[in-house]
């Protein structure tokens, strides 16, 4: 069950991120880590996919503690990764490598949140 948990809960991170449910409006909050209200509102999508996934898989108990762990994690990450753009503006930049390498960490930090919540779901030590 841990297996189809993290295909289902990464399947549910690449529809919040890349598909019509991030807004133009987010994506331009997200880029600079403001105004805070659209990075919830994109946050709270996660959270509502990952939700719904675990209701579905599982139970309403692990479905909360998905959704728990998802919103403030996933909230955290946009807006330090946001703000690191502002401090450092060439990493807006693709052809900077430190661009792609920031790209990297930040999709490794949700996927690491995932995880973490896969395991505790699926009681995996």
């Amino acid at each position: 069950m841990l297996i189809k948990t993290l295909l289902i809960l990464n399947l549910c991170h690449w529809a919040g991120d890349y598909t019509h449910l991030s807004t133009s409006w987010m994506l331009r909050a997200k880029q600079f880590g403001r105004p805070l209200l659209p990075i919830f509102l994109h946050a709270l999508v996660h959270t509502f996919l990952m939700f719904v996934a675990v209701l579905l898989l599982h139970n309403k108990e692990k479905a909360l503690f998905a959704a728990a762990m998802q919103l403030p994690t996933h909230f955290i990450i946009d807006v330090t990764k946001g703000k690191l753009n502002v401090k450092y503006p060439q990493l807006q930049n693709p052809n900077n490598k430190f661009h792609w390498w920031v790209f990297g960490l930040d999709q490794w930090l949700h996927h690491a949140v995932i995880v973490i919540i896969a395991m505790g779901i699926c009681k995996c030590r």
